[in-house]
């Protein structure tokens, strides 16, 4: 059975922590293809600056030429409205009837899953692979892996080297003036000057 990636978010915009991340749980579970999913509009947290999905599907592209298992994919955006997982996951279920999907994820959405829109549909649809954003969140999410395992979802927590890049910090340093080099690929970082994202309003 072949092993595909599923690795969502906002990804406004995409950066190396995600990049890095990613690669680092594909690594480990030795899977070939991983879709970068951009959300249409993100169900479980506010999204203040949230560039167009033609934007932050853009910059996916982009940041995709860095790893040959990347694709791109656009399945969210083309659905609109609210993106829950369990939608895609039921979507991706009739595209690749013989896949094992893998649903990737850092710390905060792995720590909140069991909350999403149908939970236990998801722990039955996909194997749950996260690993670390920040140093030091190993053992919580080991714990909370055997809280989910109660709950029927399968997973693994792999051991990852931080890199500790957000969004958040992403969008502040555009605001400042202050050059994203080593925060996004350099692809992307052209992209973001060039269509003139992440300004304050009026610059």
């Amino acid at each position: 059975m072949e092993k595909l990636g599923i690795f969502g978010g906002t990804f406004n915009p995409v950066h190396n922590g995600h990049l890095s991340l990613c690669t680092q749980l594909a690594d480990a579970l030795e899977i070939p293809k991983v879709l970068l999913i951009p959300t249409a509009i993100p169900p479980h947290k506010r999204a203040p600056e949230l560039a167009s999905g033609e934007h932050r599907l853009a910059m996916c592209r982009l940041a995709a030429q860095s790893d040959p298992r990347f694709c791109p994919c656009d399945l969210e955006l083309r659905r609109q409205g609210n993106s829950y997982t369990v939608e895609t996951l039921r979507e991706l279920g009739s595209l690749f009837p013989s896949a094992q999907l893998f649903l990737l994820m850092g710390t905060d959405m792995f720590l909140t899953v069991q909350n999403w829109y149908c939970a236990c549909e998801i722990f039955q649809r996909a194997f749950l692979v996260a690993g670390a954003r920040q140093e030091g969140e190993e053992k919580q999410l080991r714990e909370h892996l055997q809280f989910l395992e109660s709950l029927g979802a399968k997973g693994e927590i792999v051991p990852c080297r931080v890199v500790p890049v957000s969004s958040t910090m992403v969008r502040q340093a555009r605001k400042q003036g202050v050059p994203l080099r080593g925060m996004v690929p350099e692809a992307v970082e052209r992209y973001i000057e060039e269509k003139g994202l992440y300004l304050s309003k009026g610059e």
